[in-house]
C-alpha cells in the first residue's frame, strides 16, 4: 500500500510516494542526492516531480506491469534489471527507484543512477519523448520487410532509451558529474549471463539479433560521452569494447562504428536524436542483416 508524502523545496516540488517497509532515513538520503543535483542542473523548468520508492523487486514489477497495461505502452519490458527509471506517462516526471536492487549496488553507482533519473526529468519530462511517434524508416521497414509494428515499435524504444541515455550522460558530465557517471556507465557495461544468453538463442534469427545488438546502445549511450575525454576515453572505449566481446565481429563493430562516430555529432533536439540514430539503425544494422546475412553465413563456412 502507497501513502503520499509532499517533500516540499522552492523548485521543484518532489512528491514522494512510498511502497513497502520504506525508512525516513532511506527517502533522506535518496532526496539529499535529489534535489542536489536539481541544484546543480539548474536553470531547468522541472516545478513538480514524483518519486515512487518501493522496497522490494517484486512490488515493482507488478506496479510496472500494471502500469503498463493501464497506460497502453506497447513496448516490451526490456527494463527489469535497473534499480532506477524514469517516465512521463501520467504528464509529469516520475523517477521510479527499487531499494531491494539499490542496494546491491556500490554506492557510486547509486549515487549516479538517481542523478541520471534526475537528468531525464530535466530533458525528457514530458509526454513528448515517451509516446514517440513511428519514424519514416521504421515505417519503411514494417511495410518493406514484413516486420511487424509490435517489433518496429520495440527498436524505436530500444533507440529512443539509447538516445536519451546519452543526451543525460553528456549534461551530467558537462556539470561535472564525472565519477559517479563513469562508475554508473561501467555497471551498465558489464555483462550479464541473461544478455549472452540472450544472444546464443537469438543466432540464426535475424530479428532477434537485432534486439539484441540495439539493446546494447543503452550502455553504449551512457558510456559515450566519456569517450573522447582526455584522461577517461582510452580506458572506456576498451571497456565498450570488451563488452561486446560475445558477439562476433562483424555484428559488433557496425555498432561500436556508430557509437564511436555518430553519437558525438548529436544535437539537442531529442526528437531529432531518435529520428537521426534510427536512420543510421535501420541502414547499418537492420537492413545489413535482413538484406546480407545468409551471404555472412555461407562466407564463414566456406561455401
Amino acid at each position: 500500500m502507497a501513502y503520499l508524502d509532499v517533500h516540499k523545496k522552492k523548485h521543484p516540488e518532489i512528491v514522494v510516494s512510498k511502497f513497502g517497509e520504506v525508512k525516513p532515513q532511506e527517502i533522506d538520503y535518496i532526496l539529499k542526492i535529489v534535489e542536489e543535483c536539481y541544484g546543480r542542473l539548474e536553470p531547468h523548468g522541472v516545478d513538480l516531480v514524483d518519486l515512487y520508492v518501493f522496497e522490494k523487486s517484486s512490488s515493482m514489477n507488478a506496479f510496472m506491469t500494471k502500469e503498463s497495461k493501464e497506460i497502453g505502452v506497447v513496448s516490451e519490458s526490456f527494463d527489469e534489471l535497473f534499480f532506477a527509471m524514469h517516465d512521463a506517462y501520467r504528464g509529469t516526471s516520475r523517477i521510479i527507484l527499487c531499494l531491494e536492487r539499490m542496494k546491491k549496488l556500490p554506492k557510486l553507482v547509486q549515487v549516479g543512477g538517481i542523478r541520471h533519473e534526475v537528468g531525464h526529468s530535466v530533458l525528457h519530462g514530458s509526454l513528448l519523448y515517451y509516446l514517440l511517434p513511428l519514424p519514416l524508416a521504421l515505417s519503411d521497414l514494417v511495410n518493406s520487410f514484413n516486420v511487424s509494428r509490435e517489433y518496429a515499435t520495440n527498436l524505436l524504444y530500444l533507440i529512443s532509451i539509447a538516445v536519451k541515455d546519452y543526451e543525460v550522460c553528456r549534461l551530467l558530465y558537462k556539470r561535472g558529474y564525472v565519477e559517479d557517471q563513469v562508475a554508473y556507465a561501467k555497471h551498465l557495461l558489464a555483462v550479464t549471463e541473461n544478455e549472452k544468453i540472450s544472444w546464443e538463442i537469438s543466432r540464426g534469427k535475424s530479428l532477434a539479433e537485432i534486439l539484441c545488438l540495439v539493446s546494447c546502445l543503452k550502455a553504449a549511450g551512457c558510456v559515450a560521452p566519456f569517450l573522447l575525454d582526455k584522461t577517461l576515453g582510452e580506458e572506456m572505449n576498451k571497456l565498450l569494447v570488451e563488452s561486446l566481446y560475445y558477439m562476433p565481429k562483424e555484428f559488433s563493430t557496425p555498432l561500436l562504428n556508430m557509437i564511436l562516430e555518430d553519437f558525438a555529432s548529436l544535437g539537442t533536439d531529442t526528437l531529432n536524436n531518435i529520428n537521426r540514430v534510427t536512420d543510421l539503425v535501420v541502414e547499418r544494422i537492420v537492413k545489413s542483416l535482413l538484406l546480407g546475412q545468409g551471404s555472412v553465413r555461407r562466407n564463414k563456412q566456406g561455401t
